[in-house]
């Protein structure tokens, strides 16, 4: 019996070290994985089969490293996390939701104290393990987890939802608490065939396997859609962060706020290449009515502007996949302009020569500022006779 467990323990090794890997790859690529986490829950009946008959193998050590170190991973806690654990609180919740988290670790731990207990006091631990999973409500606390993140029976709403709009789309934050979601279930599932393999059979086991993969599998393709609708609304999202920042900072200084501003987005939505401008509304009335009703002028897409806060016009513009820009090129262009045209003009001419970039021009004659974080070979910003121009790939 035993060396066929054994056998069973060790075939899994391969898989359990690719959930593994993915755990050590970060939240980007654990948050959005689906289907892949299971084979090292599936260890957890077998291993405790081998810790009841005495087997001492370098499979058995392995497996039972990897579980713990899952939990730590669940014990580490930003402040992030634990502020999106109050506003969670805060909801209309079923009220069984709050001792889901507890009652699961503590089964895990009994579950552990089997596999780390001396052979004499085996017997003790599986009775305390048994009578604790009973009295913390077994595997109730895997359903009411099911359910608050997929929003069924009392939940209503999806506690993914709830993060997602509280978290104001931050993708990164979302990512954190999903794998957070997905390390409280392999503690959860562990525990619960642990339970298994002590009170059931081999069929009632393989059922819920069977069945808890498939419930997996669907909070895990939920929790992939929620990212990625969450990646996809990010310039929507960006906008609305932008134009709060810049009501909220009343900045005297043109390039602080346009560097405050870059540095914000940057953090948020770090996978995407960033840039930056303001223009200043106030200046003489000379200068105004030099730079004219058409002071600026953008061309392209994945840009947006936010108009006249704090007398100060914005301009963002972005690109998740940035290209080298034909600097060469761009300034034989505005050399042969000269002081030819206003920032209409100059953006016209420019587009026809550079398809599939982000063009803007901004008259010389009203104070702007620039930042951005693309590559400096990605990115143009140079001030010429007549305009200031920007450049980028979309």
């Amino acid at each position: 019996m035993s060396s066929s467990l054994e056998r069973v323990v060790a075939q899994k090794k391969e898989a359990i070290e690719a959930v593994m890997d993915m755990f050590e790859k970060g939240a980007e690529v654990l948050a959005s994985a689906v289907g892949e986490l299971f084979p090292l829950c599936e260890a957890a009946a077998p291993v405790l089969r081998l810790a009841l008959d005495n087997v001492h193998s370098k499979e058995v050590f392995y497996v039972k490293e990897q579980f713990l170190t899952v939990r730590n991973k669940l014990d580490v806690l930003s402040a992030e996390l634990e502020d999106i654990d109050c506003e969670i609180k805060k909801g209309r919740l079923d009220s069984t939701y709050f001792s889901v988290e507890e009652n699961i670790r503590n089964q895990f731990r009994k579950y552990m104290d089997i596999l780390e207990a001396k052979q004499q006091f085996r017997a003790v631990k599986t009775r305390l393990f048994l009578e604790h999973f009973a009295k913390t409500g077994g595997e109730k606390n895997l359903h009411v987890l099911y359910d608050a993140l997929m929003g069924t029976n009392s939940f209503g709403e999806s506690i993914l939802e709830l993060v997602e709009r509280y978290v104001a789309r931050n993708r990164r934050l979302l990512e954190d608490f999903c794998v957070r979601m997905k390390e409280l279930f392999c503690l959860g599932l562990i525990a619960l065939l642990g339970h298994c393999a002590l009170t059931q059979g081999q069929d009632e086991e393989e059922e819920k396997i069977q069945e808890w993969s498939n419930k997996i599998e669907q909070v895990e393709s939920s929790m992939k859609m929620t990212i990625e609708s969450c990646v996809a609304a990010f310039p929507e999202q960006a906008k609305l962060d932008a134009q709060r920042l810049l009501q909220e900072k009343d900045e005297e200084n043109l390039q602080d706020t346009t560097q405050l501003l870059l540095d914000f987005l940057v953090k948020k939505y770090d996978w995407v290449s960033w840039s930056v401008r303001l223009i200043n509304h106030s200046g003489s009335t000379y200068r105004n009515w030099r730079a004219g009703e058409h002071f600026h002028h953008v061309a392209g897409q994945n840009w947006f502007e936010v108009l006249q806060v704090n007398n100060i016009n914005l301009v963002v513009s972005y690109s998740t996949k940035a290209q080298p820009v034909p600097r060469d090129c761009i300034q034989q262009v505005m050399e042969a302009q000269g002081k030819k045209g206003n920032a209409p003009a100059v953006v016209e001419v420019l587009e026809k020569q550079l398809r599939g970039f982000v063009v803007h021009a901004v008259s010389r004659h009203k104070e702007s500022a620039a930042a951005w974080s693309f590559p400096e070979e990605c990115h143009y910003w140079e001030r010429h006779k007549n305009v200031a121009v920007c450049v980028h790939s979309e």
